[in-house]
């Protein structure tokens, strides 16, 4: 639901909006982001790892992540012009002040939203997530229709940060005390300091403050729209599986051959979504765009591509990350992401000047060379090989393989369909041919977890 509702208010954005109001956006946004990434949100993570906590705990985390957001908040206000100067974008100085409000918002945040992690009761993240996404859904797209233009993409995502943070302390029923502890938080620091600077890479835009300055709004508005596309197809696999997998397998963290069994299956079924999910739209993506978009963003396609690549890997790596932080190796995640920004930085430093696809391409081959460091580490909390490893993505690479194979050959088979029936037909080939060859091919894996689902969990991992 919140994908969808994500979508549509996305779509409808790029309808109204340009190129360059999307980057004015997501140049306000990355600064923000530097705010929300320096922040010790994370230590909400450690709440949830832990394998047991005091109410000082959660009281010495909440104070401290609000009153971080309050002073942070309070610096955007009072330096908002001189950011402005300095990335150049007059606009910045009146959008920061109103985003900035996330910050406090999220960072208070923070506790109760463990603490619905930590109990894993699921269906109040959904309630939570799905009711936020609405009301700013609605939002966004009543002051689009206005003609209030960036300002409702502006005010969509800060009713969304205060909405999630109503919510979590409504239907947790948490309430803060005051037993703030120096030593509660040194209990969680070790973990806490690192899952922050995870979090501090995993959030920090600064891909989206270098464009903004270097390249220029319009440069950086066709790059936030491809990665926001991404970002939405992402938040399908990693929407269900991120909180979902890092507190299960915390919770069997001490049996290992239950944490490699419950491990092994979350991977599968990110890959099951995530490679045929984005091989498709980069198969269709061509003539997608300018069927359903304006030509005004054809300039993105390749972005788009490239992006899908990419999300094969991330949706994988997110099922990674919570086996390596669930096993207390957090610190192992942060060099990885950190070796993963700063070259990135790097990439985009060199290769923008070039133009999107020459940088585009660079980044996707620096992604790829990456990422076999974090298969290595999962394959040695896992016992295995990389090898071994690996051999567990075979079937829904194989499946993925011959549905792209059915998806390019079906305009050939029907040369004279128009392109608003040829697309649907190839997304419907696409869905049936895969579905069938998995099935085919993992009829065993799939009982399993159909198995554990129709049981509501119940079974043994």
């Amino acid at each position: 639901l919140p994908t969808l509702s994500a979508a549509i208010v996305f779509f409808i954005s790029a309808y109204f909006l340009s190129p360059s109001d999307f980057g004015l956006v997501g140049l306000t946004a990355g600064i923000v982001s530097i705010a929300i990434a320096f922040s010790p949100l994370a230590f909400g993570e450690a709440l949830v790892q832990r394998q047991e906590i005091t109410k000082s705990h959660a009281d010495s985390v909440f104070w401290l992540t609000a009153g971080f957001g309050m002073v942070l908040f309070a610096i955007f206000v009072v330096s908002a012009s001189y950011i402005a100067n300095f990335v150049g974008q007059p606009e910045i100085a009146f959008l920061l002040p109103v985003l900035a409000l996330k910050v406090p918002l999220e960072l208070m945040a923070a506790v109760p939203n463990s603490m619905i992690v930590r109990s894993m009761r699921f269906k109040l993240i959904a309630l939570r997530t799905s009711v936020a996404t609405i009301v700013s859904g609605v939002i966004s797209v009543a002051m689009l229709m206005a003609g209030y233009g960036y300002w409702a993409l502006v005010i969509s995502q800060v009713s969304a940060s205060l909405v999630i943070c109503v919510m979590a302390f409504w239907v947790t029923g948490w309430r803060p005390g005051r037993s703030f502890s120096v030593a509660g938080i040194r209990d969680l620091a070790r973990y806490g300091v690192f899952a922050s600077g995870d979090r501090m890479l995993s959030t920090l835009k600064i891909d989206h403050i270098l464009l903004g300055a270097l390249a220029g709004p319009n440069f950086l508005g066709l790059y936030y729209f491809a990665q926001r596309l991404y970002g939405l197809l992402t938040g399908l696999v990693s929407g269900a599986l991120s909180s979902v997998t890092h507190a299960l397998l915390s919770t069997l963290q001490d049996d290992k051959e239950k944490t490699r069994q419950a491990f092994l299956m979350a991977s599968f079924a990110s890959a099951s979504f995530s490679m045929p999910m984005f091989a498709g739209l980069a198969l269709v993506v061509d003539d997608l765009l300018p069927l359903i978009l304006a030509p005004k963003w054809i300039p993105a396609t390749y972005a788009i591509k490239a992006f899908c690549l990419n999300g094969i890997f991330v949706c994988v790596g997110i099922v990674q990350a919570a086996l390596i932080k669930s096993q207390g190796r957090v610190n192992w995640w942060f060099y990885y992401q950190l070796a993963q920004i700063v070259s990135t930085v790097a990439v985009i430093l060199a290769t923008y000047r070039f133009g999107m696809t020459t940088m585009m391409t660079v980044l996707v081959i620096k992604f790829v060379i990456l990422w076999p460091v974090s298969a290595i580490m999962t394959a040695r909390l896992l016992g295995e090989s990389l090898g071994q490893y690996l051999i567990h993505f075979k079937n829904p690479l194989i499946a993925t393989s011959v549905m792209s194979l059915a998806v390019v050959a079906s305009p050939a088979l029907f040369p004279t369909l128009d392109l608003k029936i040829m697309i649907p037909l190839q997304i419907l080939t696409g869905v049936i041919v895969f579905g069938s060859t998995l099935l085919a091919i993992s009829r065993k894996r799939i009982g399993s977890i159909l198995h554990i689902l129709k049981s509501k969990g119940k079974v043994s991992v």
